[in-house]
């Protein structure tokens, strides 16, 4: 099952100008990220009323009145930036730095990993999805 999770983040600069970043990730990994800036405000969460929130209809939601006013104001921005994440990258950045939460897991397991096995997240999760093929065999 995959994980989908997309990220926006608007922030007012003291310039007035609005920039809107967006981060999408499948399993807990980025693949691509974008930045937009523009001069007009998106639409304040204030401004959704209950009923819009608590409705069963999905064309009159909150979330569709806010993703609606964002895209328009993404239509009409400068992007600024876009990126696409490789996976040279994405090993780099997701080095092992949960020594002492793997360390913890091995001693509550009562096993004991080969730590020459794998050197960062990705590789510890093919690791750890190896060991439980050859417990299930």
């Amino acid at each position: 099952m995959t994980d989908t999770k997309i990220t926006i983040v608007c922030r007012e600069g003291e310039d007035h100008i609005t920039d809107i970043s967006l981060t999408a990730e499948r399993n807990y990994t980025p693949i691509f990220t974008e930045a937009f800036s523009t001069q007009e405000k998106p639409l304040s969460v204030y401004l959704i009323k209950d009923n819009d929130i608590l409705s069963e209809n999905a064309a009159k939601s909150g979330a569709e009145q806010i993703l609606s006013n964002l895209t328009e104001l993404i239509r009409n921005s400068l992007k600024m930036r876009a990126r696409v994440f490789t996976q040279e990258e994405l090993d780099l950045k997701s080095q092992i730095t949960d020594y002492p939460i793997i360390k913890r897991l091995e001693e509550i397991a009562g096993i004991e990993f080969d730590w020459n096995r794998f050197h960062n997240r990705r590789e510890f999760r093919a690791y750890i999805k190896s060991l439980l093929n050859m417990k299930n065999q």
